[in-house]
């Protein structure tokens, strides 16, 4: 796959992280672009998706921590 730009390469160095496939039970066919992480449904890849797009937004570590924690509690 071609990357798009730098957030899709953090996106792809951090979920191809082969702990973290195996505790989200996902396979690298289902990486793609930031944007399609942010619609996935594998809430390993949904979360990292938006913690990595919240960060280049500038997001604090406290507004992160909130909205990735409100997110999981809606979700898992």
């Amino acid at each position: 796959m071609a990357y798009i730009n730098n957030t899709d390469k953090m996106l792809h160095a951090v979920l191809m992280n082969e702990r973290l496939m195996e505790f989200g039970k996902y396979d690298h066919s289902e990486i793609g672009t930031i944007y399609q992480a942010l619609d996935s449904d594998n809430h390993v890849i949904n979360a990292v998706a938006q913690i990595i797009k919240r960060t280049e937004e500038g997001a604090s570590e406290k507004e992160l921590w909130k909205e990735i924690n409100e997110y999981l509690k809606r979700n898992v």
